[in-house]
């Protein structure tokens, strides 16, 4: 009987000290996450805003358009075109020039690629015009879906007036064109999912929009 008792004895205090240390772990971790969450938060805001000032080099100046963005929020861009879904809007900036008048927007679309989420910025001038395409957050098979990093795939994007790119294999012609990228077939196709369906949200919500497409 008397070793029974203190086999439970034993257990309560076995029990009891897991349950501190739990306890102790959890208060540590959410400790260590209050300390971390800024930087990180900073660091991130940092490496966007980086990321937009390369998809539109002319913009003096840079204001989220809150009405736009809570659009997005609500929108089912799959109402806009099919090959829309999927893809999700988070944040839409207006771009300034010296005088602050507006010049454009840029549009961070989010898009399931071969092995992980990516976040594209796109710039886009009042007159239709794809300033640039930056990749954000990528983290696709390094030497296939990570090659799309590259400027020479980027570069494509830019300077191009049109209000939708068309994926390609080998045989782009037309400005608009993008030709699949050797090896990352799944991550070209999200990557360029992504840039329309942020221009087309732009082009369908921007009442300031216009210009010619595909010219």
């Amino acid at each position: 009987m008397s070793n029974n008792k203190k086999k439970k004895s034993s257990i309560i205090h076995d029990a009891l000290s897991l349950t501190i240390i739990t306890i102790v772990c959890s208060f540590a971790l959410a400790f260590v996450f209050e300390i971390t969450k800024e930087p990180i938060k900073a660091q991130e805001d940092a490496k966007k805003n980086a990321g937009y000032q390369v998809v539109y080099s002319d913009a003096a100046e840079m204001i989220t358009d809150e009405e736009l963005v809570a659009l997005a929020a609500e929108a089912d861009l799959s109402t806009l075109d099919s090959s829309f879904a999927g893809v999700t809007i988070d944040d839409i900036i207006q771009a300034l020039d010296d005088n602050g008048n507006k010049i454009g927007y840029i549009v961070k679309s989010n898009v399931r690629g071969y092995s992980s989420t990516i976040s594209v910025a796109t710039g886009y001038s009042l007159d239709g015009v794809v300033q640039g395409m930056e990749l954000l957050a990528i983290n696709d098979t390094p030497g296939f879906g990570l090659e799309l990093t590259n400027p020479d795939f980027k570069d494509r994007f830019s300077g191009v007036a049109t209000d939708r790119f068309v994926l390609t294999k080998g045989s782009a012609s037309n400005d608009n064109d993008i030709d699949v990228y050797s090896g990352a077939t799944i991550t070209t196709e999200a990557v360029v999912k992504a840039v329309n369906a942020g221009i087309g949200f732009l082009r369908e919500n921007a009442e300031d929009l216009g210009g010619v497409a595909n010219e």
